[in-house]
């Protein structure tokens, strides 16, 4: 412990930050400059009640023991969270990221631990209880949302695997007994369009019922490539969502969902230069803007998927059996320019096909029992994958070479995964309820295989094929808490959890000594207190974590040509998050956070260079983030709602030598809200600060990076029948 507290740093949280903090506790009714001002004339205030179902089972938030952040319908569509992108900015010590384009693989990122190019991601995302536990499957838009639940640190007890850093679950809106219809239109600058709508009714009262929603939106490219004079990244995105909700029985519920999803891009992999002067030394282009690229081949990307769950739950007197059913597909491609320059060197393209089916069983007690609650399960999934490769030679290289222009290299491979589970978790309580004891444990088996493993080139093997490789790991992910209740509205708590991400196979690797990589485990400690101050609208919790990260893993460089996935090192990672929601009156609330991680390397060796990383921090995890948000909503129709996001410095290479800066955006919403209508303007990114969410170094063209987005504006339309 006294070696741990001498590693720990204190935070640089930069101004904005320290403004924001100082501004939380300058209005709470608890700070002293609160204390000494006349009081304002009385108002009511009340602190709504968050259901939520992280653990199984419904239960209020602030008696859940782990952190856990709930953003719900309002706040969604308060803050015009569209997409599972925009997730992160609302969330303490998430950040997400992808590789320029829609369709590639996201950087799930929740208390430092970070999704790979290879393997299965470290952040599980489920909708309506379907895995999209696929670092290719994370880009989503969210309509007709019920509420997002994002649990920080691992799961494994109830969720299994891919949930070290954490689970993100995204619930839709059900049907029920009342008719509900409405239509949503959106304009905005950029070109954007974009239509939704639901409805929502009985068919057969009390008994059966159907809700349907969907959406369509285009917007043109944040980009310009100044070698075609095209926007690049143009987008065209539509999803459906379809639910019936059946009860044959007083105690029988069963909810049957279909979601589809479908979105087409121009430009694939739109990566912008952050080294400017090296671009155009290297391309000859003259001048570039902060949105400007120049590629002679844009390229495009385009995804669809379709999920379906049946869940069906039978309650009996004294417990409950729950069924959950999942299973979906996605088809991913994507052609880009691969040299990033209007050099005619190489484009490529590559494709990710996936099918995925779950089974869940599960008996618990009922959700009311306070005083003892304990359940018990078995899991089952399996996945089928195949990643396709293929870059085609351009005119230069193809000279170079002395071969056929638009000769092509090619890898591909079927990968397979496996998994079951047996799981139980129970919480007593003692001193009249006061003090609870929860204890959990799961056994997992995974089985991960590769078949078809091909590397061509013009058609003739480059090496020999590789089949038949399997690897299998057992092991128990135990969680222990314990909660102690000072009274109803103050509780703390602190807990001790396993999580792992599991091993697999890096399906771009010639070498047979390479291609496998272990299981990645993390043991996570956690500490909290959650406070509701319900006569003074007050709700403000905080939670300080250490995870130790074994067999890290990472993307490694061994030589020129070989990248491969490894078990690098082990990570120290500690922080904490701190949130807070205000009513200040019946009409003016305020909402906040802040996060701090830091994620350090142990011993790390690059094996291109014999540097040793240890001591650094870990890519693509800023060192902070907070949030401050004003929302004004009166009985006359008047709404308004400021937004402040401060994001910390984030390094983009394990050397720690290139780095985005700390940043701050700024987001304003007003509008007019009726009985049947309502109407809003919006800005995001009021300042059109250009920031970047992540970059690598490439060997001809230097650092290119994906960049965040510009200032926009827009104006939405809802009306409900």
């Amino acid at each position: 412990m006294l070696i741990l507290i001498e590693k720990i740093r204190i935070p640089n949280l930069g101004i904005a930050t320290v403004l924001l903090l100082i501004g939380l506790l300058y209005i709470s009714p608890l700070s002293p400059c609160a204390a000494a001002e006349e009081p304002p004339p009385t108002q009511e205030t009340t602190l709504e009640t968050i259901k939520v179902t992280a653990q199984k089972r419904e239960e209020n938030v602030q008696k859940v023991t782990t952190s856990i952040t709930v953003l719900s319908d309002t706040t969604i569509e308060d803050a015009q969270i569209e997409s599972t992108e925009d997730i992160w900015r609302y969330v303490p010590n998430l950040f997400t990221s992808n590789e320029g384009s829609r369709d590639y693989f996201y950087r799930i990122k929740i208390r430092g631990i970070s999704n790979t190019a290879f393997g299965d991601p470290a952040t599980a995302l489920y909708i309506d209880d379907v895995s999209y536990a696929g670092v290719y499957a994370f880009n989503s838009p969210l309509f007709d949302i019920e509420r997002i639940e994002v649990l920080k640190g691992p799961q494994g007890t109830l969720y299994g695997k891919s949930t070290e850093g954490g689970t993100i679950n995204i619930i839709t809106k059900s049907p029920n007994n009342n008719k509900d219809a409405k239509i949503n239109v959106e304009i905005g600058d950029y070109n954007k369009r974009q239509v939704s709508g639901l409805i929502s009714t009985p068919l057969v009262e009390d008994k059966l019922f159907f809700r349907l929603a969907g959406l369509y939106s285009t917007r043109d490219g944040y980009i310009k490539n100044v070698y075609t004079g095209e926007d690049v990244d143009n987008r065209e995105t539509s999803a459906a969502n379809a639910s019936l909700f059946f009860t044959p029985l007083d105690k029988l519920l069963i909810d049957l969902k279909f979601r589809i999803h479908e979105f087409d891009d121009d430009g694939g992999y739109p990566e912008v230069p952050m080294d400017k002067e090296i671009y155009q030394s290297v391309t000859g282009l003259t001048k570039l803007d902060d949105f400007e690229i120049g590629y002679d081949y844009s390229g495009k990307s385009s995804s669809k998927s379709n999920a379906t769950s049946l869940r069906v739950r039978y309650e009996r007197e004294s417990f409950d059996f729950v069924s959950v059913t999942a299973y979906r597909d996605m088809d991913n491609t994507g052609w880009l320019d691969a040299d990033y320059s209007p050099l005619e060197m190489y484009f490529g393209y590559q494709t990710v096909e996936s099918e995925n089916i779950t089974q869940e069983l599960r008996i618990q007690s009922k959700d009311s029992n306070e005083s003892f609650k304990w359940l018990f399960g078995l899991y089952y999934s399996k996945e089928d994958k195949y990643y396709g490769c293929e870059a085609y030679l351009d005119t230069l290289y193809a000279e170079m070479m002395g071969v056929p222009l638009y000769t092509s290299e090619d890898f591909s491979a079927d990968l397979g995964a496996e998994d079951k589970a047996i799981f139980g978790q129970s919480t007593v309580r003692f001193l009249d309820d006061a003090l609870g004891v929860t204890v959990g444990l799961r056994y997992e088996r995974s089985k991960r295989t590769m078949d078809n493993k091909v590397h061509t080139f013009a058609g003739e093997p480059v090496v020999d094929e590789m089949n038949d490789l399997e690897n299998t790991d057992s092991l128990f992910l135990p969680k222990f808490a314990i909660d102690y209740y000072f009274n109803d509205h103050i509780m703390t708590y602190a807990s001790i959890a396993k999580g792992y991400k599991p091993g697999g196979f890096a399906y771009a690797v010639d070498d047979i000594n390479l291609v496998d990589f272990e299981p990645e485990i993390s043991t996570a400690y956690e500490l909290g207190i959650k406070n509701e101050f319900p006569e003074l609208g007050l709700r403000v919790n905080v939670a300080g974590f250490y995870t130790k990260v074994d067999d890290y893993q990472d993307r490694v460089q061994l030589d020129a040509l070989t990248v491969y996935q490894d078990n690098a090192t082990e990570t120290d990672i500690y922080g904490f998050e701190l949130e807070a929601s205000y009513a200040l009156t019946t009409n003016l609330s305020v909402n906040g956070f802040i996060g701090y991680t830091h994620a350090e390397y142990g011993e790390y060796i690059d094996p291109m260079t014999d540097v040793n990383y240890e001591g650094h921090l870990a890519v693509n995890v800023p060192e902070y983030d907070a949030g401050l948000f004003l929302e004004y909503r009166n009985p006359f129709g008047i709404f308004a709602r400021t937004e402040m996001q401060n994001i910390g410095g984030s390094y983009f290479d394990r050397a720690n030598t290139k780095k985005q800066s700390a940043y701050t955006l700024f987001n304003m919403k007003i509008g007019y809200e009726q009985e049947r209508w309502d109407i809003y303007l919006s800005a995001k990114n009021l300042t059109d600060k250009q920031y970047f969410v992540t970059a690598y170094e490439d060997s001809t063209v230097g650092w290119m990076g994906t960049v965040g987005d510009p200032r926009t504006f827009s104006l939405v339309l809802n009306y409900r029948f």
